[in-house]
């Protein structure tokens, strides 16, 4: 429940805050006369917004802004078409497989993980409308203080996730997200459990054997017994 509500509150706060910054008085008070929906005027536009002294002045350190970010990662692509069409593909892959292990383990997964997944669909789902409705993405926060690239809600959703994610694997003594899915990839494959792999693992270095490497188990004496009576019964009957 957590996961769902945390990522319909993100994908909320950024869309209303993209359709007031898209529709409202950052665009005005930048003198752009054209259309929101024209995206060639806009990108003709865009380079007096990453001028930063034309940005409105409204704040020291946060300011409102508007750019249609149609770069595909980090300006990868400078704006290329089959750039754009390939993170969008990959953010709805990425998208699939947050929303799938997010059904199976959300009953199992503690809140801190919980919420990371909702921050990363809410992010995920943010910027993947925005691609596939306008062909870029809204940005609109630009953090002046130390010019910082403009980014969105969705953005700082999905920093905030890996932060936290991040802090969770390496402070928390306990199973977080990456614990849980790996639990559950292991069940779907029918393969041995994290604590029976680590007990493997455990008795392959006590008796120095690589991790490719599997002891032999010696046979057991009643076995060998066995066997020696059926060889010789065996040799009695020719």
């Amino acid at each position: 429940m957590l996961i769902f509500l945390t990522a319909l509150i993100v994908l909320i706060l950024d869309q209303v805050s993209k359709y007031a910054i898209y529709y409202g008085f950052v665009v005005n008070t930048l003198g752009y006369a054209g259309s929101v929906t024209d995206l060639q005027a806009l990108k003709a536009f865009l380079p007096t917004v990453a001028n930063q002294n034309s940005i409105p002045a409204n704040g020291n350190f946060i300011v409102l802004s508007f750019t249609a970010n149609d770069a595909a990662l980090f300006g990868i692509g400078n704006g290329a078409e089959w750039a754009a069409r390939l993170l969008a593909s990959l953010t709805a892959v990425f998208l699939f497989l947050l929303l799938f292990f997010a059904v199976r383990t959300a009953k199992k997964l503690p809140k801190l993980s919980a919420l990371v997944f909702g921050l990363l669909i809410g992010g995920s789902i943010g910027n993947l409308f925005d691609r596939i409705a306008f062909g870029y993405v809204r940005d609109m926060i630009y953090a002046k203080f130390i010019d910082f690239p403009i980014f969105n809600v969705a953005d700082s959703a999905i920093c905030i996730a890996i932060a936290l994610l991040i802090f969770e694997t390496l402070f928390l003594k306990r199973d977080g997200l990456f614990d849980v899915v790996e639990d559950d990839i292991r069940w779907m494959f029918h393969l041995k459990t994290r604590q029976e792999a680590q007990k493997l693992e455990k008795e392959r270095k006590a008796k120095k054997l690589s991790r490719f490497e599997e002891e032999i188990p010696e046979e057991e004496p009643q076995t060998r017994a066995s066997e020696e009576q059926k060889t010789e019964s065996g040799q009695e009957n020719e």
